[in-house]
């Protein structure tokens, strides 16, 4: 596709820094609160050290430091600031676990991700004409919208469009092949990540407000790990209509405009 019309509007970034969505934004706000933390309550013990280095350094050969027991006080103190610091950040993590089983129990769209070496396909069911809807490289989002993700890994000699029978999802029914090695869908900005695992389907949410987005597989799978990148792109409710389903042959076109942001 091309991307650089696709950088030109709204959000364009791949770092885990990113406010890509929802679901980034609660593990950011997590993330921060544990970093500020941390760095707090390491600034205050190297201080602590640094005091004791040069208050009770020994000054001459000859020096015997003071000798003393306990002091209770400061026992309790040390025990009871860390503990409180855990508690607090334990509060935090565990209040916002509900936010992400609440977006995987009510997703609108499901997404089949599809790892292999060294390649993601994304297929997002059938058309009216029966075809298999799929798009290469990219993965297309609605904005602002829950959509859950089916990640599965196959690789020959097993099929990646394998037969479906009646009450058997395609995940499925990739899984149920086996074959393939381990990948992982990482997508920083959206703050998701995945493992595509042989035999398994693995479920996980994603939201991202209209933007694009990059990401990579972080799964060591072979010689061209590094070259198994993906991009997201997070479009208009109707522009996503138009993407996704608009194409009669199943395959998505992505030099279309509605597959392109800013386009129509």
């Amino acid at each position: 596709m091309n991307l650089l019309a696709a950088s030109t509007c709204c959000v364009n970034n791949s770092g885990p820094f990113g406010d890509g969505g929802t679901i980034s934004d609660r593990a950011l706000g997590v993330y921060t609160a544990v970093f500020w933390a941390s760095v707090v309550l390491g600034v205050i013990v190297v201080a602590l050290l640094f005091y004791a280095f040069i208050r009770f350094r020994r000054r001459h050969d000859d020096d015997d430091p003071p000798q003393f027991h306990g002091n209770t006080r400061l026992e309790i103190a040390w025990t009871l600031v860390p503990l409180a610091t855990f508690l607090s950040l334990f509060g935090l993590t565990a209040v916002n676990m509900p936010f992400i089983n609440d977006i995987q129990a009510n997703t609108q769209y499901t997404v089949t991700v599809i790892g292999q070496q060294f390649s993601w396909t994304f297929d997002y069911g059938t058309s009216q004409s029966g075809q298999r809807v799929r798009s290469f490289g990219t993965l297309y989002l609605p904005e602002n919208t829950n959509v859950g993700l089916n990640i599965v890994s196959t690789d020959p000699p097993c099929n990646a469009s394998p037969s479906v029978s009646s009450g058997t999802t395609l995940a499925q029914a990739i899984a149920n092949e086996g074959c393939g090695v381990n990948h992982s869908f990482y997508a920083p900005a959206l703050g998701q990540q995945m493992n595509a695992i042989p035999g398994d389907v693995n479920t996980a949410p994603i939201e991202a407000r209209q933007g694009t987005y990059y990401g990579q597989c972080t799964e060591l799978c072979g010689v061209g790990h590094a070259q198994m990148t993906f991009v997201v792109v997070a479009l208009p409710m109707n522009q996503f209509q138009s993407c996704v389903f608009g194409n009669p042959s199943g395959t998505i076109d992505a030099t279309s405009k509605a597959c392109t942001l800013g386009g129509s």
